[in-house]
């Protein structure tokens, strides 16, 4: 009588699936422990101004290098709109923690003044400079020009016109919604005072560099302008703005990956008549917002929070702040989510004296997020 081998060869593979299961849970269960014990929260900051003489810096954006350094740009003049602005950049490097000696990028002759600057890296890892390029007057005679560089920012193309009309900028940074396509958040300020204003995006598909095509989607709110664009978990494009009329953020929402904008809400977010800047954080199913928490100034300049979509947040920390202080003033953050996880900002510092460049990991925002009001949303606990 043979017997078979087969039920013991069985047990053997199930036994050995087993323990191989057990081990493994043992072996990744370590590796969590060890890693959330050493993870501290880190928070830096340095800053970056123009060269002495030549202004003001404002407006500014950041992008990340092939080498995770970074490139930032910002306009620099005596006064907005002055003949004499340049576009400035400078890298700062990841392993050094300085920023290079900032050089021009757009000269004071390209056009009669320069404004905001707004970069994007593309799928060819081409870096795009969006910027406000003034032919006449004040920011009602700006249109919206592009620089390209094909090496992380030696090198620059001549300038080309995305928006040809008049009063017309940037603010911030574009974002990818596709294969080769970004969507560029844009504004309209021609005759700021008599409402002539408004939110709008461009989607734009591109290949090496050059624009193959183009549709603008505008936003049926007029007191909607600066936008910030976020691309949530769900699909939906969350678009929020400054408000011209100096009260609260606006809000909108894209269901079609931006060819179209739902009609414009009004937030209860303070906005004071200053810029902001928006990104989602993956780990926690949250989106960041900088903007100025208040009414009748930019001071303090704040982080705030979004566990739902944009439809409320709540603020967390003041990252500047000087309270009865009227001439303070913290403006116009961008917001950079690196490859290696830290988020990055950079704001116009003390009354435009200089940009502020501070960064901090996952660990830090949650620990702000925990010690806002006992505020702990359950995603916060599951990164």
């Amino acid at each position: 009588m043979k017997t078979s081998l087969l039920p013991l060869y069985r047990r053997s593979i199930r036994t050995y699936n087993l323990l191989m299961r057990f081990f493994s849970f043992v072996f990744i269960s370590i590796a969590l422990f060890a890693g959330s014990a050493s993870a501290e929260p880190v928070f830096k900051s340095d800053t970056i101004s123009s060269p002495e003489g030549f202004g003001k810096p404002h407006g500014s954006s950041m992008v990340e290098l092939e080498n995770g350094d970074i490139l930032a740009t910002w306009f620099s003049a005596g006064k907005e709109t002055d003949s004499g602005a340049r576009i400035f950049g400078a890298e700062w490097g990841k392993k050094t923690g300085a920023w290079t000696k900032p050089r021009v990028i757009i000269p004071s002759d390209y056009s009669k003044s320069v404004g905001n600057t707004a970069l994007f890296k593309d799928d060819d890892s081409i870096i795009w400079l969006f910027f406000a390029a003034v032919r006449v007057g004040g920011w009602s005679g700006s249109m919206v020009d592009y620089v390209t560089s094909p090496d992380d920012g030696k090198t620059w193309s001549e300038g080309e016109t995305l928006v040809w009309k008049l009063g017309n900028l940037p603010r911030n940074p574009p974002i990818k919604i596709g294969d080769h396509t970004m969507l560029v958040p844009l504004f309209t300020d021609f005759m700021y005072e008599i409402n002539m204003v408004g939110s709008y995006t461009a989607r734009l598909k591109y290949s090496k560099g050059k624009i193959l095509e183009k549709k603008i989607a505008r936003l049926d709110d007029y007191d909607a302008i600066q936008p910030t664009i976020v691309k949530l978990p769900d699909g939906r494009i969350l678009l929020l703005a400054r408000d011209k009329s100096d009260r609260f953020i606006r809000r909108s929402y894209s269901t079609d990956n931006g060819s179209s904008w739902a009609s414009g809400a009004i937030t209860d977010i303070p906005n004071p008549g200053s810029a902001i800047s928006a990104i989602f954080i993956d780990e926690i199913g949250a989106t960041l917002l900088a903007y100025n928490h208040s009414r009748k100034g930019r001071n303090p300049l704040s982080l705030a929070v979004s566990f739902d979509g944009g439809q409320t947040f709540r603020r967390i920390v003041d990252l500047e702040s000087k309270p009865g202080d009227k001439e303070a003033s913290f403006s116009y953050p961008v917001i950079l989510r690196t490859t290696d996880g830290m988020i990055h900002l950079l704001w116009s510092h003390d009354k435009r004296a200089t940009l502020k460049h501070i960064r901090f990991n996952l660990d830090w925002l949650i620990e702000r997020i925990k010690k806002s009001a006992g505020y702990t949303p359950e995603k916060i606990n599951k990164p």
